[in-house]
């Protein structure tokens, strides 16, 4: 029998969260396609069942208060189940039985996983897939939390979580310069011959295995990186690196993305070194998800 939980209660959480991310009763009106007093209503009737204060008026908009923005990390995890869910339902009306549900970071979102849903759409046309973007430094947390069947990120080999890691691609690193750089017109380099040069680097708590790789290599010819920013994409990295903040070690698939005002170059003392991964929990029987992994010739 089903708990006599009173669902409004879920209609108004996800109001509330668009209010949030609008920073404004009234523009979240506009995008909710209501007008302003009955969302008003609704956000006041929210407080008043959960007896918090969640939003703060103010002239200028509203503002979170400390209850509230505790409340976000819950609501959002909601809302991406509700995108499942609603994925889940556009499949099984187009005739698919099976639903692989996906957390990935941006580059195998670039070109791993288009690859990978062509290939299901072959061998496995019964399954789609549903993809969300995720930082590789959470994919522990999002395969128990977000419900996904497996994960797609840089991983580190060693790891105590239980979870099932197998390697996909394994990449080089390459150096990115702008394009005034005086090393541009090389064709060959060296990482050691860049060891005096400060660095761009994508931050620690966003992907720490890139980092502890890239680190690894520099100390390995013999320097310790002096980082002048750290940033929160490989994007970024292009982006600092174009406007001559340093230079940038990065995955080679991104020599096929590179704007004008960089370039990028392959290191001929920097073996193959960093890995995509896929990740999931063996622990979770999904008949769907392992047929999913089966097709790309993952054992689980």
């Amino acid at each position: 029998m089903l708990n006599r939980f009173d669902y409004r209660k879920i209609r108004q959480l996800l109001l509330f969260a668009v209010v949030v991310e609008e920073k404004s009763l009234r523009k979240a009106a506009d995008r909710l396609c209501m007008s302003l007093p009955p969302l008003t209503a609704q956000i006041d009737e929210l407080e008043s069942r959960l007896g918090l204060k969640l939003l703060v008026r103010t002239p200028r908009g509203v503002q979170t208060t400390p209850e509230g923005r505790s409340l976000m990390p819950e609501i959002q995890r909601v809302i991406e189940q509700v995108e499942m869910l609603d994925y889940s339902v556009g499949s099984i009306r187009s005739g698919q039985k099976g639903l692989v549900t996906v957390g990935a970071v941006m580059e195998a979102m670039l070109h791993w996983i288009p690859k990978f849903t062509a290939h299901l759409a072959t061998v496995a046309p019964d399954i789609s897939l549903f993809t969300k973007e995720i930082d590789s430094v959470d994919a522990s947390a999002s395969l128990e939390a977000n419900g996904f069947d497996f994960a797609v990120g840089y991983f580190a080999k060693e790891r105590d979580d239980g979870l099932s890691r197998s390697v996909l691609v394994q990449e080089s690193l390459v150096v990115l310069l702008p394009v005034y750089h005086r090393l541009a017109s090389e064709p060959h380099l060296k990482l050691a011959d860049l060891s005096h040069e400060s660095w761009v680097f994508v931050a620690n708590n966003v992907s720490p295995h890139i980092v502890q790789v890239v680190r690894q290599n520099c100390r390995r010819v013999g320097f310790e990186p002096k980082i002048r920013h750290e940033v929160s994409s490989t994007m970024r990295q292009m982006a600092y690196v174009g406007c001559g903040q340093g230079l940038a070690l990065v995955p080679e698939f991104y020599l096929c993305m590179l704007p004008p005002s960089v370039i990028g170059r392959r290191l001929t003392d920097v073996p193959p070194c960093v890995e995509l991964c896929a990740l999931w929990r063996p622990d979770v029987v999904s008949p769907v998800r392992d047929r999913a992994l089966a097709a790309v010739g993952l054992m689980v």
